[in-house]
């Protein structure tokens, strides 16, 4: 079967968080154990919510804050700070970039309703792809298999003409149930090499 479209997750993937010393400095300051910062973000309850859609992101920043004793302009430094350490990866990019010549590219991201705008104005990230599924947005979120499925509609492709990278192996494993080719991101080089066997190059 001939690949049509490859799919691209975001965090951990396209942009990663490659330098921690922002968040390690707010512990400090806060007198917290190391990694309590990124706990108290991302495996809250407001964060699951906010992922779907059911609450909007700024409404999720401000609990945190709110948890972690942060007055309002602490709050907003907090929020600057916390993916000060962000890295796009530009040579993924320029080979999803290269992609478009002969396939069709998309994004699946789990990402809080300011994803878009956020990323968009940051990295210019919708230049490079033909689609863009924000969790957010659909109100649904990986591993559900919906957000692949719904993906797969938008670009017209069937499951088995499709790839799918994530750094999360649920959620290969989700995309692979569907019939989709994954692969598990652990790094660019090999990222790339295995998306081009896929493609018979």
């Amino acid at each position: 079967m001939t690949i049509r479209a490859v799919f691209f997750d975001i965090g951990g993937v396209l942009v990663r968080t490659e330098n921690h010393d922002k968040r390690h400095e707010w512990e400090v300051r806060l007198g917290v154990p190391r990694g309590h910062v990124t706990h108290a973000l991302f495996d809250s309850e407001e964060a699951a919510r906010a992922m779907v859609g059911s609450i909007p992101e700024s409404e999720m920043w401000a609990s945190v804050a709110r948890k972690l004793g942060l007055p309002g302009d602490q709050a907003q430094e907090f929020q600057r700070d916390f993916f000060a350490g962000e890295r796009f990866d530009i040579e993924l990019a320029q080979f999803i970039h290269s992609l478009r010549s002969h396939v069709k590219v998309g994004i699946i991201s789990n990402a809080w309703s300011d994803a878009r705008l956020v990323l968009d104005r940051k990295f210019n990230l919708g230049s490079y792809v033909d689609d863009t599924i924000y969790s957010a947005e659909v109100k649904l979120a990986k591993p559900d298999v919906r957000i692949f499925q719904l993906a797969l509609e938008r670009l017209g492709v069937r499951a088995e003409e499709a790839v799918f990278v994530d750094d999360v192996l649920e959620n290969v494993q989700a995309a692979q149930s569907l019939g989709m080719k994954g692969v598990q991101f652990k790094s660019t080089e090999q990222t790339i090499n295995e998306i081009e066997r896929y493609l018979g190059k």
